[in-house]
């Protein structure tokens, strides 16, 4: 039988230490410090605000991102400085960042929040609900870490940064990455994870793109 962990937070920003029950089985997932429960306690429990209730939500859903993307590149389009290959090197950045981010969840199996954090504010069924003060978790793997919305923004604005050279192009994985936190269902670890893996993979993907575009195109267009 496996441990049952709860992480407590309280709506005044008090960390607890969890309560570990005794097992025969221990199962190694790594709880948060309490330098970040307190950080995830204030942007998810106490920044909250009307304004934010309904923005958070937008900015976390995955067309947010696609939408934020198609429009730079119609712009970069239109003005000339994007090429086919930049949306080919987008495509595959984002989709290798997903993949890296599926990979390392599988491995580390940390809990969301919402699911482990007492207090945590998070949406359900269109609504807002506060997860119960006592409540404890009998979740022992979740998908928590690291963020891939985090992740496959960052990977999207590296590529695009290097093609259209605005710096405006990076509020697009803060927003995002801001808002897994308000809704609850990152750590702000797992957020900073996903930003560091997504920029890794898609810089390392960046100088083979110029080659896979001139292979792809003289095999495939004429």
């Amino acid at each position: 039988m496996r441990q049952e962990v709860s992480y407590t937070c309280s709506l005044d920003n008090s960390a607890d230490i969890p309560h570990i029950a005794p097992t025969k089985e221990t199962f190694m997932t790594f709880r948060p410090p309490d330098w970040e429960l307190a950080l995830f306690g204030w942007i998810n429990q106490s920044w909250h605000n009307p304004l934010f209730d309904a923005l958070m939500p937008v900015f976390s859903s995955e067309i947010f991102l696609w939408i934020a993307t198609l429009a730079l590149i119609a712009a970069g389009l239109r003005y000339k400085i994007v090429s086919m290959a930049v949306i080919l090197c987008l495509g595959l950045s984002i989709a290798a960042s997903d993949l890296a981010c599926t990979i390392i969840k599988e491995g580390v199996g940390r809990v969301r929040p919402y699911h482990s954090v007492a207090g945590t504010r998070h949406l359900d069924s269109g609504s807002w609900t506060v997860r119960p003060e006592h409540a404890t978790t009998t979740k022992h793997r979740g998908s928590s870490f690291p963020s891939a919305h985090a992740a496959n923004s960052a990977a999207a604005a590296l590529v695009l940064f290097t093609a259209l050279r605005k710096k405006a192009i990076w509020l697009i994985p803060l927003f995002i990455g801001y808002s897994r936190i308000y809704l609850g269902k990152h750590f702000p670890v797992d957020v900073l994870a996903g930003w560091v893996v997504g920029l890794a993979v898609a810089g390392m993907l960046l100088p083979l793109y110029p080659r896979l575009w001139e292979r792809f195109r003289s095999r495939w267009i004429r």
